[in-house]
């Protein structure tokens, strides 16, 4: 088993980088894919604290200070997700050898169905790393320029590494009526967008739990977008019935869709 590893990234900061790092992975996680996410946010890591983790024992900072062992830095998560989160420590922060990563990822790929790292945003040292270690890349933005310029940065970055893009999320949708088309965004990106995320009180109600928005409210839009990804990654067929009166008595009896593997 070799590891496919998948960095999560923005050109711009506060466009929801980490909720879909963690809403993916989880996903990828419940669909019984081994699944490790990775916060390499070495300045300001969040998803420990997003999934309630405490980093007392060991964190990847301490990995790349070479002050811990890796498997006491990984933490059971929701949905049997293995999380690898950073410090907010500034003595972590200062002592961090992010040189090490490359290091840790060939040590992990090999135990994992999919790796999951969750870049920081803009354009820096620690995000080009990030990018450099994908095998494939996802871009995340909001429908507004500033978005899509510093999207357009990562996308020449990536380029530049030969490192192939997945496609784009287009999160926090429907906010603003004046935002871009998805018609837009695709014939300046050339790449394929693939969710369009509506902006939900579920995903700030989830946070609020410390629980992936695909685990707390599992029938919301954002999370049947989160989950309908992870399967098209992990290979799964998601057959979501129509409203033909055959399925429409189906969802009297309880049945609102199903999940089939691919037959090979």
């Amino acid at each position: 088993m070799t590891a496919t590893i998948f960095t999560i990234v923005s050109g711009k900061g506060g466009v929801g980088t980490t909720t879909a790092a963690i809403n993916l992975s989880a996903a990828l996680a419940g669909f019984a894919k081994n699944t490790l996410i990775i916060d390499t946010d070495i300045g300001m890591p969040t998803v420990g604290l997003m999934l309630g983790i405490e980093t007392t024992k060991a964190s990847l900072h301490d990995v790349l200070a070479g002050t811990a062992e890796l498997k006491d830095a990984i933490y059971d998560g929701p949905n049997n997700l293995h999380v690898l989160p950073g410090s907010i420590s500034l003595h972590s922060f200062v002592n961090a050898n992010t040189d090490a990563l490359s290091d840790i990822l060939d040590t992990v790929k090999e135990k994992y169905d999919y790796v999951i790292i969750d870049s920081p945003t803009g354009i820096n040292k620690n995000s080009i790393l990030s990018i450099s270690l994908a095998d494939e890349v996802i871009q995340v933005m909001n429908p507004d320029i500033a978005s899509l310029a510093g999207a357009m940065k990562i996308q020449t970055i990536s380029d530049s590494m030969g490192k192939p893009f997945r496609g784009v999320f287009i999160n926090r949708t429907g906010v603003n009526p004046n935002e871009l088309s998805n018609d837009r965004i695709e014939s300046t990106l050339g790449l394929r967008i693939l969710e369009t995320i509506i902006e939900d009180n579920s995903v700030r109600n989830s946070l609020a739990f410390k629980t992936p928005v695909v685990m707390k409210y599992p029938g919301s839009p954002v999370a049947v977008g989160f989950n309908r990804q992870a399967a098209e990654i992990a290979g799964i067929k998601s057959m979501v019935e129509d409203t033909s009166a055959e399925v429409k008595d189906k969802k009297k009896k309880g049945k609102r869709f199903s999940l089939s593997k691919n037959k090979e």
